[in-house]
């Protein structure tokens, strides 16, 4: 290889590290915010089978609840302004039959988004049960 092939792949290797650092810095502020949407996403996935899915045994169902409530925790560990993982936080205690936690947590969801009608509607439902 020639030295100016050799330098002249130095310099691009040298300017693609400096674009990857600067995207990073750049984008290091919005880490909670994509690691908590992750997570709530993930949680989401999880609740669904456990909610949703055909012909699936009881204990199958009971841990994918279990590894839901744990994603939306890490979510709001990250961002604990997620609003949608309170909610969705809330229909898990719900299925555990934990009344007041899921009170908390859709009260929590209802407050970060007051517009928000079904989160509203949800927590109604909670306070007249």
């Amino acid at each position: 290889m020639s030295a100016w092939k050799h330098a002249h792949q130095s310099i691009l290797s040298g300017q693609a590290l400096t674009v990857i650092g600067l995207a990073l810095l750049l984008l290091w502020p919005l880490r909670s915010f994509v690691a908590a949407l992750v997570y709530n996403n993930a949680g989401s996935v999880l609740l669904d089978r456990a909610l949703l899915a055909p012909n699936v045994a009881p204990e199958q169902r009971t841990e994918w609840a279990v590894q839901a409530g744990r994603a939306f925790q890490t979510a709001l560990a990250w961002d604990p302004l997620a609003g949608q993982a309170y909610y969705n936080l809330a229909a898990v205690y719900g299925l555990w039959q934990d009344t007041p936690s899921a009170e908390r947590a859709i009260s929590r969801a209802a407050a970060l988004a007051p517009r928000d009608v079904s989160a509203r509607f949800v927590f109604g439902q909670a306070l007249a049960a």
